[in-house]
């Protein structure tokens, strides 16, 4: 059975909102928050008290995990962590959903539900 591929349009410019101005605020937020993560990673690199360390990269990933992102910094800066952490942590993140939670909110569009409504139908 062949498959029709989707028809994929390339977007120069995504259409400016009202609030584009304040956009870069929560994403700042996350930089910030993932320079700290850097920091405390390279600690626990070194640290001989390893759940203390671990605690510390577990609360600042609650915390971008919690920040939403506003653009693509943002967005970025949660997958790329969540790619590093599956790749090279026994570690279960909650990044992903976020990010995926964000996309939905600034696109308006949920692809998963979409093909789950095509299961149940």
């Amino acid at each position: 059975m062949e498959v029709d591929k989707p028809h994929c349009n390339k977007i120069t410019q995504l259409p400016l909102k009202d609030k584009d101005m304040d956009e870069g605020i929560t994403d700042e937020e996350i930089t910030a928050l993932f320079q700290q993560w850097l920091v405390a990673f390279a600690n626990a690199q070194s640290a001989e008290d390893d759940e203390e360390s671990a605690a510390a990269l577990a609360r600042i990933e609650s915390r971008i995990a919690a920040t939403p992102a506003e653009g693509l910094r943002g967005l970025v800066v949660k997958l790329g962590l969540q790619r590093f952490l599956n790749e090279h942590a026994d570690a279960a993140s909650s990044l992903a959903a976020s990010a995926y939670a964000d996309l939905i909110r600034l696109t308006g569009h949920d692809p998963a539900s979409e093909i789950l409504a095509k299961l149940r139908s």
